[in-house]
């Protein structure tokens, strides 16, 4: 199945993106999502939030971008992962990649999450 990415900065917190992808992540769509993020990256998203929702499946090139842009965001940002299907997140847990990357029921509760932290105090 192809890969559709629809991503779009926070009205309010416009460092944040969220991203919504439909579809699978494979060998054959990967790319296309890095070079999406990469881009967001460059536009100025410290956090990146991925609606994972309709995503059907994920291979290790998937688990590579996501891995890729983890050492980006470490400094100053976040990434975090939504509505992650059971499959996925099994997956994700097997590989440690759920130790980099929070794991949230929703794209509201992840961006609620990621906003408290900046406003936490250092």
């Amino acid at each position: 199945m192809a890969l559709t990415v629809h991503s779009r900065f926070h009205p309010i917190h416009t460092d944040l993106a969220v991203v919504t992808l439909t579809g699978d992540v494979d060998i054959s769509t990967a790319a296309r999502l890095r070079d999406d993020l990469a881009a967001l990256l460059g536009d100025g998203a410290r956090h990146l939030v991925l609606d994972l929702g309709d995503v059907s499946f994920m291979d290790s090139s998937g688990l590579s971008v996501l891995a890729g842009v983890f050492p980006l965001l470490r400094e100053s940002g976040a990434l975090a992962l939504a509505a992650v299907n059971p499959r996925i997140r099994e997956v994700l847990r097997t590989t440690g990649l759920t130790r980099l990357f929070p794991i949230y029921t929703s794209v509201d509760t992840a961006i609620t999450v990621l906003r408290a932290g900046d406003d936490a105090p250092s």
